[in-house]
Protein backbone atom coordinates (compact mmCIF):
# COMPACT_ATOMS: atom_id res chain seq x y z
CA UNK A 1 0.00 0.00 0.00
CA UNK A 2 1.27 3.70 -1.04
CA UNK A 3 2.14 5.54 1.66
CA UNK A 4 2.54 9.57 1.47
CA UNK A 5 5.55 11.10 1.88
CA UNK A 6 4.99 15.09 1.15
CA UNK A 7 7.90 17.16 0.04
CA UNK A 8 7.06 20.89 0.21
CA UNK A 9 10.21 22.51 -1.03
CA UNK A 10 7.97 24.37 -3.70
CA UNK A 11 4.28 23.31 -2.12
CA UNK A 12 4.04 20.49 -4.15
CA UNK A 13 3.25 16.94 -2.98
CA UNK A 14 4.46 13.43 -4.80
CA UNK A 15 2.83 9.94 -3.56
CA UNK A 16 5.53 7.44 -3.45
CA UNK A 17 5.85 4.20 -1.97
CA UNK A 18 7.76 2.81 0.94
CA UNK A 19 10.42 1.07 -1.31
CA UNK A 20 11.32 4.15 -3.32
CA UNK A 21 11.31 6.06 0.00
CA UNK A 22 14.08 3.91 0.91
CA UNK A 23 15.80 4.27 -1.90
CA UNK A 24 16.02 8.17 -1.65
CA UNK A 25 16.60 7.71 1.63
CA UNK A 26 19.71 5.58 1.28
CA UNK A 27 20.96 7.75 -1.71
CA UNK A 28 20.88 11.00 0.11
CA UNK A 29 22.43 9.42 3.48
CA UNK A 30 24.95 10.85 5.10
CA UNK A 31 25.80 14.09 2.65
CA UNK A 32 22.91 16.23 3.71
CA UNK A 33 21.39 15.83 0.70
CA UNK A 34 17.46 16.57 -0.02
CA UNK A 35 15.62 14.11 -1.49
CA UNK A 36 14.78 16.55 -4.66
CA UNK A 37 18.53 16.36 -5.16
CA UNK A 38 18.81 12.87 -5.55
CA UNK A 39 15.56 13.03 -7.98
CA UNK A 40 17.53 15.70 -9.94
CA UNK A 41 20.72 14.21 -10.17
CA UNK A 42 18.57 10.92 -11.23
CA UNK A 43 16.91 12.76 -14.04
CA UNK A 44 19.84 15.10 -15.38
CA UNK A 45 18.43 17.68 -14.32
CA UNK A 46 20.03 20.91 -14.52
CA UNK A 47 20.16 23.24 -11.28
CA UNK A 48 17.60 25.77 -12.02
CA UNK A 49 19.03 29.16 -12.51
CA UNK A 50 16.76 31.41 -10.29
CA UNK A 51 16.10 31.17 -6.56
CA UNK A 52 14.02 28.77 -5.21
CA UNK A 53 10.75 29.77 -3.14
CA UNK A 54 12.33 29.00 0.39
CA UNK A 55 15.95 28.87 -0.23
CA UNK A 56 17.56 26.47 2.19
CA UNK A 57 20.21 28.09 4.81
CA UNK A 58 23.12 25.70 3.05
CA UNK A 59 24.02 26.02 0.03
CA UNK A 60 22.49 23.73 -2.48
CA UNK A 61 24.12 20.18 -2.71
CA UNK A 62 24.49 20.51 -6.81
CA UNK A 63 26.17 24.00 -6.51
CA UNK A 64 30.32 23.98 -6.76
CA UNK A 65 31.52 25.36 -3.28
CA UNK A 66 34.98 25.74 -3.98
CA UNK A 67 37.61 26.21 -7.18
CA UNK A 68 40.26 24.61 -6.06
CA UNK A 69 41.15 21.30 -3.70
CA UNK A 70 42.30 22.99 -0.72
CA UNK A 71 39.37 25.20 -0.71
CA UNK A 72 36.95 22.60 -0.49
CA UNK A 73 38.91 20.83 1.62
CA UNK A 74 38.75 23.96 4.38
CA UNK A 75 35.41 24.52 3.37
CA UNK A 76 32.23 24.57 6.24
CA UNK A 77 30.92 22.16 3.59
CA UNK A 78 33.73 19.50 3.84
CA UNK A 79 34.45 20.14 7.30
CA UNK A 80 30.79 19.61 8.66
CA UNK A 81 32.01 15.41 7.83
CA UNK A 82 32.85 13.91 10.77
CA UNK A 83 32.86 10.29 9.56
CA UNK A 84 36.07 9.01 7.37
CA UNK A 85 33.30 7.18 4.99
CA UNK A 86 31.25 10.72 4.67
CA UNK A 87 34.45 12.96 3.78
CA UNK A 88 36.00 9.90 1.49
CA UNK A 89 32.88 10.62 -0.85
CA UNK A 90 32.38 14.02 -0.37
CA UNK A 91 36.41 14.65 -1.85
CA UNK A 92 35.42 12.29 -4.85
CA UNK A 93 32.15 14.05 -5.25
CA UNK A 94 34.16 17.41 -5.18
CA UNK A 95 36.92 15.41 -7.95
CA UNK A 96 34.22 14.53 -9.91
CA UNK A 97 32.43 17.82 -9.66
CA UNK A 98 35.88 19.71 -11.04
CA UNK A 99 36.75 17.36 -14.31
CA UNK A 100 33.99 14.69 -14.56
CA UNK A 101 35.81 13.61 -17.54
CA UNK A 102 39.25 12.94 -16.37
CA UNK A 103 37.63 11.65 -12.69
CA UNK A 104 35.54 9.09 -15.34
CA UNK A 105 38.48 7.79 -16.65
CA UNK A 106 40.87 7.87 -13.26
CA UNK A 107 38.13 6.13 -11.30
CA UNK A 108 36.73 3.23 -13.73
CA UNK A 109 40.32 2.48 -14.76
CA UNK A 110 41.23 1.92 -11.06
CA UNK A 111 41.90 -1.63 -10.07
CA UNK A 112 43.08 -3.65 -7.28
CA UNK A 113 42.76 -7.35 -7.16
CA UNK A 114 39.36 -8.54 -7.83
CA UNK A 115 37.37 -6.02 -6.62
CA UNK A 116 35.87 -3.46 -8.63
CA UNK A 117 36.09 -0.05 -6.85
CA UNK A 118 34.01 2.28 -8.58
CA UNK A 119 31.28 1.61 -10.98
CA UNK A 120 28.36 3.50 -12.45
CA UNK A 121 26.13 1.00 -10.27
CA UNK A 122 25.80 -0.55 -7.03
CA UNK A 123 25.73 -4.11 -8.46
CA UNK A 124 28.34 -3.94 -10.09
CA UNK A 125 30.38 -2.69 -7.37
CA UNK A 126 28.19 -5.25 -4.97
CA UNK A 127 29.18 -8.42 -7.78
CA UNK A 128 32.50 -7.63 -7.13
CA UNK A 129 32.64 -9.51 -4.25
CA UNK A 130 31.33 -11.14 -0.87
CA UNK A 131 30.11 -8.88 2.22
CA UNK A 132 31.10 -5.71 0.47
CA UNK A 133 29.02 -2.07 0.54
CA UNK A 134 28.76 0.44 -2.42
CA UNK A 135 27.31 3.84 -1.72
CA UNK A 136 26.80 6.64 -4.49
CA UNK A 137 29.40 9.51 -4.86
CA UNK A 138 27.58 12.46 -4.52
CA UNK A 139 26.45 14.92 -7.24
CA UNK A 140 27.72 11.90 -9.54
CA UNK A 141 26.70 9.00 -11.36
CA UNK A 142 28.97 6.97 -10.00
CA UNK A 143 28.95 4.00 -7.02
CA UNK A 144 32.07 3.66 -4.80
CA UNK A 145 33.02 0.63 -2.77
CA UNK A 146 32.79 1.25 0.91
CA UNK A 147 33.74 -1.32 2.94
CA UNK A 148 37.19 -0.62 3.42
CA UNK A 149 38.88 0.59 6.14
CA UNK A 150 40.46 4.15 6.57
CA UNK A 151 43.97 3.41 5.59
CA UNK A 152 42.39 1.37 2.45
CA UNK A 153 40.44 5.05 1.68
CA UNK A 154 43.89 6.59 2.07
CA UNK A 155 45.22 4.80 -0.36
CA UNK A 156 42.27 4.79 -2.79
CA UNK A 157 41.92 8.76 -2.78
CA UNK A 158 46.21 8.87 -2.94
CA UNK A 159 45.46 6.68 -6.01
CA UNK A 160 42.87 8.66 -7.51
CA UNK A 161 44.55 11.92 -6.52
CA UNK A 162 47.82 10.70 -8.44
CA UNK A 163 45.70 9.47 -11.42
CA UNK A 164 44.36 13.04 -11.74
CA UNK A 165 47.45 15.12 -11.91
CA UNK A 166 47.41 16.49 -8.18
CA UNK A 167 50.48 17.89 -6.76
CA UNK A 168 52.21 15.92 -3.63
CA UNK A 169 50.66 18.75 -1.35
CA UNK A 170 46.79 18.68 -2.23
CA UNK A 171 47.83 14.57 -2.14
CA UNK A 172 49.02 15.30 1.32
CA UNK A 173 46.42 17.69 2.59
CA UNK A 174 43.43 15.32 1.45
CA UNK A 175 45.36 12.23 3.13
CA UNK A 176 45.73 13.82 6.38
CA UNK A 177 41.79 14.69 6.54
CA UNK A 178 41.09 10.87 6.58
CA UNK A 179 42.50 9.69 9.61
CA UNK A 180 42.45 6.52 11.47
CA UNK A 181 40.27 7.19 15.03
CA UNK A 182 43.20 8.32 17.40
CA UNK A 183 45.41 9.78 14.94
CA UNK A 184 46.05 13.49 15.65
CA UNK A 185 45.65 15.53 12.80
CA UNK A 186 48.46 18.21 14.26
CA UNK A 187 50.89 15.19 14.00
CA UNK A 188 52.40 15.62 11.09
CA UNK A 189 50.69 14.35 8.37
CA UNK A 190 54.06 12.97 6.58
CA UNK A 191 53.85 9.81 9.43
CA UNK A 192 50.50 9.26 8.64
CA UNK A 193 51.50 9.05 4.86
CA UNK A 194 54.58 7.11 5.39
CA UNK A 195 52.33 4.20 6.87
CA UNK A 196 50.61 4.07 3.23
Amino acid sequence: MPVLYAYYACMQTIQIDDQVFAELSHRATGFHVAPNDVLRRILNLQTPASPQPHPSPQPPASMPVASTLPEFIGSERFQRHHQTIDRFLAILGWLHSADPKRFSEAVLGFHRGKRLYFAKSEEEVLQSGDSITAKPIPQSPFWALTTLDNKSKRIVIEDVLRALGYSAGDINLVVAELPDSGIRRSHGRARLLGSL
